[in-house]
């Protein structure tokens, strides 16, 4: 075990390291004039004000004066990005290299048929009013909105939507081109506002398919082109710099390290829903460390960071220092849960973790609530499953509460793990297991870009050497660390399991998506841990060609699944996934929390744009919006 005070200390010297290198190389700060800079490099080179508890470090330096409210910042919504633009010339949503959130392209330029709000379960209609399937799911029929028009002025029709699925079709080499090729057979327009998606096969969730659908769920999903300016172009090399889009925003600046985004006075929505967007000016902004943006936010310079910037330490320290700063929950764990649990994926194709009983030994010797404690500063709790802990799945998790007494997925017993370990052919020989007469030797893949995954080795592999395994961690990155994993090469690979939809993640497991140890998987959760049994095919392939509307079949064929999941445990569930994303009210209300949980706090996603301007309720009213401070 892990003492905690040497896990603070540790920190502690991280944090302390970042700020000295701060110092030697100050960050450049976009747009934003930053007095506290100064003083930061000041205190960071005198070591003797560093006071032992490392979370005051971050921004006890900033003088604690409020942030004047000038008139322009009281107009802009500014978000923190994670890392540069790599090319802010080239705006092409569907070229690969080009991050379509981390540009916010598909948050303000472009805007989808229709809005999941996975927090209320609620189907948002959009560019689209409504949509039916023929008899057999073959075909979906889809009205769209009328008097919607591009930011150039020229409308929105179905010869829109028809070449851009052309567009994908013609072109592998675009993003999610091969994706929407395999379920989208033709689309035909039979007049400007009608759109029928022919299939390819029998689909009844073609419509939640994100890279084959032009609705938002989880992040973004295929984003519609007009086609009066991409005819003609080549979409591969086509840069798109002054994106034209139907959304409420019109780019006006983009440099690697802003994005800046004017509110369009002329936007469709403002004369067919009455409402006109709250924010003036939205940017998108890198400022630099984890240090940097946790001095801007304590100023209220800018409003809330993307996912993964902030630890714990930091929001507290920040919190400390700026009284307008909240989170999804004002308390521990204060994060609101990304769709994505985290699982450890096992090689099945490896013994001894081809036999299940040695998976579930393995599982038994992981304590997830001391990693959860260590790692994640207590901001996620252990998970049964590989599902976020959502309201609107409480139905399905209910219905296998038998099988989750039967099989403790998120149990902590060395004991029992021993006892299964030995029933897998392993032997304890001293305190070292071995099989077949050697030690077993666990080869834990790592992602060394992830500050998750490097706090959650270290905890991890801790436990597993003292459970008796000798634990080689690799760390990796990059073509090295994708390669490794589609091929198979790791015993285990902390990772998450997306989209989070029931039958999706279930679909991840089926052995459709097989292919033999040394040949690249369909993707790193898409069944890379090479699992594969006919009789949970089966269930699943029943569960495809059952709406998701009939959830009494639905909830039935899940449990059937899980029957057959639990005991073989293909993957080690872990920990929900933490996503901790403060915000600041100082100039801005209207952020969802867990004490009005209206939308998802989610900025790097495409459904930014309803947390910014709200949405039409089924009852007619206007629901949410960010409105500015009074």
């Amino acid at each position: 075990m892990i003492p905690k005070r040497f896990v603070r200390f540790v920190t502690a010297l991280l944090l302390i390291t970042i700020l000295i290198a701060g110092c030697a190389q100050p960050t450049p700060v976009v747009q934003i004039q930053k007095e506290t800079v100064k003083e930061t490099v000041i205190v960071a080179g005198t070591p003797v004000e560093v006071t032992k508890e490392v979370v005051s470090t971050v921004v006890v330096q900033v003088t604690p004066t409020a942030a004047p409210k000038d008139q322009a910042r009281a107009e802009q919504v500014n978000f923190a990005l994670g890392s540069p633009v790599q090319d802010p010339t080239n705006l092409n949503i569907y070229a690969p290299s080009v991050s379509r959130s981390g540009t916010g392209l598909h948050q303000m330029i472009y805007e989808y048929f229709f809005y999941y709000n996975l927090q209320t379960g609620e189907f948002i209609p959009w560019l689209a009013t409504d949509y039916k399937y023929n008899a057999d799911f073959t075909a979906l029929t889809v009205h769209l909105r009328k008097n919607v028009t591009w930011s150039d002025g020229k409308p929105f029709t179905s010869a829109d939507v028809v070449f851009t699925y052309d567009t994908l079709r013609a072109n592998p080499g675009m993003t999610w081109s091969a994706e929407s090729s395999q379920w989208v057979k033709s689309v035909d327009a039979p007049d400007d506002y009608t759109v029928v998606f022919n299939l390819t096969s029998s689909n009844p969730r073609f419509h939640q398919i994100r890279e084959a659908f032009p609705a938002v769920g989880i992040w973004g999903g295929i984003t519609i082109l007009p086609k009066h300016v991409w005819e003609g172009q080549d979409p591969l090399k086509f840069k798109s710099t002054d994106p034209i889009g139907t959304g409420a925003y019109k780019l006006v600046k983009a440099t690697q390290n802003a994005m800046t985004y004017q509110r369009r006075d002329d936007w469709w929505g403002i004369k067919e829903f009455g409402v006109t967007p709250g924010p003036k000016i939205v940017n998108f902004e890198y400022i630099g460390t984890s240090t940097s943006v946790a001095l801007a936010l304590a100023n209220s310079e800018i409003d809330s960071p993307f996912i993964g910037i902030l630890t714990l330490s930091d929001f507290l320290a920040v919190k400390d220092r700026n009284p307008n700063l909240g989170a999804w929950y004002p308390d521990k764990p204060y994060a609101w849960l990304d769709p994505c649990p985290r699982a450890l994926m096992v090689q099945n194709a490896t013994p001894p973790w081809d036999k299940k009983e040695a998976r579930w030994g393995l599982s038994y010797m992981i304590n997830r609530q001391q990693i959860t404690d260590l790692a994640y500063e207590g901001t996620t709790t252990p998970s049964w499953g590989i599902w976020p802990f959502y309201d609107g799945l409480k139905p399905y998790f209910d219905a296998v509460s038998d099988l989750r007494t039967q099989y403790p997925t998120d149990k902590y017993d060395a004991a029992k793990g021993a006892e299964m370990l030995t029933s897998a052919g392993l032997k304890k020989t001293g305190d070292a297991w071995t099989f077949n007469g050697k030690p077993v030797t666990v080869n834990y893949v790592v992602d060394s870009s992830s500050t998750e995954e490097m706090k959650v080795s270290q905890v991890l592999a801790d436990q597993l050497t003292t459970a008796g395994f000798k634990v080689n961690v690799q760390p990796q990155q990059g073509s090295v660390l994708a390669n490794n994993l589609l091929v198979g090469a790791y015993d285990i690979k902390l990772h998450s399991f997306c989209p989070g939809y029931i039958y999706d993640n279930l679909d991840l497991f089926n052995s459709k998506n097989y292919v033999p140890l040394g040949k690249p998987a369909p993707w790193y959760e898409r069944n890379s841990f090479r699992y594969k049994n006919p009789d949970f095919d089966k269930v699943v392939n029943e569960m495809a060609k059952t709406s998701p509307d009939d959830q009494a079949t639905m909830i039935k064929q899940y449990h059937d699944a899980m029957a057959i999941w639990f005991p073989d445990l293909p993957v080690i569930p872990m920990f929900q996934a933490p996503a901790l994303v403060p915000f600041s009210s100082t100039y801005w209300t209207g952020w969802p929390d867990s004490k009005d949980p209206w939308n998802m706090p989610v900025s790097w996603w495409a459904n930014l744009s309803n947390v910014i301007i709200g949405y039409p309720g089924k009852d007619g009213k206007w629901v949410g919006g960010l409105k500015p401070v009074q």
